[in-house]
């Protein structure tokens, strides 16, 4: 599935749901506390301890497109990027 044709909520539920039911096990245990940026289309995903250098090297690999980005082993900063090029939601 294509995320540009998904509304920021159904992305969201979708990454939530990737994040859940297949990479929550295998994050938690090597990645504490570090963001995951997921494409959801292919349910691929960088991580970092930085979540501004995490969506980068998502970007670099996967295309300028919306991530569903969480804080491993945490409820709380899960989210959607909204870029206009380098103007990100969290900086402005």
């Amino acid at each position: 599935m294509e995320n540009s044709t998904l509304s920021l909520e159904e992305l969201s539920k979708l990454g939530e749901k990737i994040y859940n039911e297949k990479l929550r096990n295998s994050l938690e245990k090597t990645h504490m506390g570090q963001y995951a940026v997921i494409d959801v289309s292919t349910e691929k995903y960088e991580v970092d301890v930085d979540r501004l250098n995490a969506l980068e090297k998502a970007q670099k690999k996967f295309g300028e497109k919306l991530f569903y980005i969480i804080q491993i082993g945490t409820s709380k900063s899960p989210g959607v990027n909204f870029y206009s090029k380098k103007d990100y939601a969290w900086n402005i």
